[in-house]
């Protein structure tokens, strides 16, 4: 069982990401924003990170940013999640190796958490 960080302002995407990932053993936690995803980095131990990269208070880069600066952080692996595929260049210029687009299936989210938690 993993501990994943659920990062999206859709409040139904959240829930439904959420629980595909609780159905499948994970222990799961959700932001809304960037603010509050950095509250659950600075107060949980985050596996993986799935992070819609649009946030209503900033780029979901800053997270990435956050995490990678942080020799606590650093380990965690991170999903970046787009409804537009422009932002794929620059969310791998961060060294983030897993970019989807919108929308995304239930089975190809878990089929992904499943493979990159394996590695």
């Amino acid at each position: 069982m993993a501990s994943i960080l659920v990062v999206e302002d859709d409040s139904d995407l959240r829930y439904l990401y959420g629980t595909v990932l609780e159905r499948r053993g994970h222990q799961v936690a959700v932001a809304s924003n960037t603010g509050e995803a950095i509250q659950v980095l600075n107060d949980q131990t985050v596996d993986l990170m799935i992070l819609d990269i649009s946030m209503p208070d900033g780029p979901g880069t800053k997270l990435i940013t956050f995490a990678q600066n942080d020799k606590r952080l650093e380990h965690i692996q991170i999903v970046v999640i787009s409804a537009n595929d422009r932002w794929e260049d620059h969310v791998r210029s961060f060294g983030i190796e897993h970019f989807m687009v919108k929308p995304i299936t239930n089975t190809r989210l878990a089929a992904l958490v499943e493979q990159m938690l394996k590695s």
